[in-house]
């Protein structure tokens, strides 16, 4: 692995041949980020430069803090942290309504192709960014926003379907391509994927941390849209569970109108979709928090990169705590540090509907 600092232009400053830790957070439902710690001597590269490059990645990281530091004993070091390359959407916002209807892959390329690649105010054009692979991830949304950040909404969007985006970035070209995604399914439970089973009884989770909570969770939406009193429209969403106790929350979504004020008025029915779809998105913020972060031998059975990865949805069973569910991997934590490489993985955050006690499974 070789780290490079390039400039904001793209042009390499310099590279960072030894640090004494870097930890490198890939992660599916939000921004993923990195922290360095290296040398003194690697201060003014750092400091100048706008983005961290890694040779066996596709990430690029974007240098927001740079620190340097003497503790009491006279040691000397240099600090860098940020986000990664799709943190640059961060810096847009939607200013005017823009309605993503149909596939969400394709609504979503368009709207950072509006918003970020060729606006109609040139000024806002986002240097080098330029659309990816079509990946026919499927999914349909509806839509309307104004006023909403576009990283924002593209993880809002994402997350009610399960879906991600990504920015790759090509050392050779400088291009930061676009793209909707979505991880392989490596359940036990499919035949089309190699699967992916962590398991106590296979030796290849180690230091388990499990952790349910479900204090702000809700499964039941009023989405108020349009209208006054009696005449405001207004939509349920109901997520429950066959024997779940109802749970609600009321969304205020006035700002989605049927009228967009440009001549467009959109029908009924597909009106109460985009009502429906706000509902959605609020309720996954009320999820129930269930996630597994486990360490990950990498001398077992399965091959980071090869045999999981980032966004893959995978079978974890641990016999000791009787629990047995599938969840998706949301975050990736590398850590290298004294020529050791550690790999620590999260394991869902959504709503659990296969966790099941374990009484008689094979394994």
């Amino acid at each position: 692995m070789q780290l490079i600092v390039l400039d904001k232009n793209f042009e390499t400053l310099g590279s960072i041949p030894l640090f004494r830790t870097l930890i490198w957070v890939r992660r599916y439902e939000k921004l993923g980020c990195f922290e360095l710690y290296t040398s003194k001597d690697y201060f003014p590269l750092l400091n100048t430069g706008r983005y961290l490059y890694r040779n066996d990645s596709e990430e690029l990281g974007v240098i927001d803090e740079v620190n340097y530091s003497q503790d009491e004993n006279g040691a000397r070091e240099s600090y860098a942290k940020g986000n990664f390359a799709e943190c640059l959407l961060k810096d847009r916002v939607i200013e005017s309504t823009f309605t993503l209807s149909g596939n969400a892959e394709t609504g979503m390329r368009n709207l950072v192709t509006r918003t970020a690649i060729s606006p109609s105010d040139k000024d806002r054009v986002i240097e080098h960014l330029r659309l990816g692979n079509v990946n026919g991830v499927e999914g349909d949304v509806n839509v309307q926003t104004t006023g909403d950040n576009l990283s924002e909404k593209l993880y809002e969007v994402g997350n009610a379907l399960e879906i991600s985006h990504r920015i790759r970035y090509d050392y050779l070209t400088d291009d930061l391509a676009f793209e909707v995604w979505k991880g392989l399914d490596r359940r036990d439970s499919q035949e089309v994927n190699s699967w992916a089973i962590f398991s106590n009884s296979f030796y290849n989770i180690r230091n388990v941390v499990y952790n349910r909570n479900s204090s702000s969770y809700k499964n039941f939406a009023y989405v108020a849209g349009e209208g006054e009193g009696a005449a405001r429209t207004i939509i349920t969403v109901d997520l429950r569970q066959p024997g779940e106790e109802r749970r609600e929350i009321w969304v205020d979504a006035r700002d989605l109108q049927r009228d967009d004020g440009n001549g467009h008025i959109t029908d009924e029915a597909t009106y109460k979709l985009q009502l429906r779809q706000r509902g959605l998105e609020k309720l996954t913020e009320y999820r129930k928090v269930e996630t597994v972060n486990s360490g990950v031998d990498p001398n077992a059975n399965l091959v980071y990169k090869k045999d999981f990865d980032l966004g893959d949805l995978c079978t974890y069973i641990n016999t000791e705590i009787n629990i047995a569910t599938d969840k998706r991997i949301t975050e990736a934590m590398e850590t290298y540090e004294g020529g050791a490489e550690e790999l620590e993985i999260t394991f869902g955050t959504d709503e659990i509907t296969t966790v099941q006690q374990l009484i008689k499974r094979e394994v």
